[in-house]
């Protein structure tokens, strides 16, 4: 079941446009208001403790797609213009993650093949060998 992020919204008091920012003030705001609910010693109400169960759960998936999309959900995605981003770009560290490396450190097509070559060389030399010495038999 997917999570309806509306409602972490609606609970917040923001609108789906708001920045990162306003979204953690307003939901670390909401977390003290739902704890300072409990007096010490005492069990909270499952209502009140299904609340920030949901909301906890909310906001986590709500962090996640930042991460990912590197806006909120709700949000209007990034013009291709701004920023030098495409529409649907990934934000920069998940880029740089899976970025190739630099052309310096990539192995040549060439030492790729004679590093292919010499693997094949020693496995028939050890398969010859074993032929030779009838231990394969046994």
């Amino acid at each position: 079941m997917k999570p309806d992020l509306t409602l972490l919204y609606s609970q917040l008091g923001l609108k789906p446009n708001c920045s990162l920012e306003e979204l953690q003030l307003a939901y670390r705001r909401r977390i003290s208001e739902l704890q300072s609910n409990r007096e010490a010693g005492s069990t909270p109400s499952p209502e009140s403790a299904a609340a920030l169960r949901d909301l906890i759960g909310l906001y986590t998936t709500a962090s996640r797609f930042q991460r990912r999309y590197g806006r909120l959900p709700g949000a209007p995605p990034r013009r291709s213009g701004s920023a030098g981003h495409s529409m649907y770009a990934a934000p920069m560290r998940v880029r740089a993650r899976y970025a190739a490396p630099p052309s310096g450190n990539r192995p040549s097509t060439r030492s790729r093949v004679m590093l292919g070559m010499a693997v094949t060389i020693l496995v028939l030399v050890f398969g010859l060998l074993a032929v030779a010495s009838g231990e394969w038999l046994r």
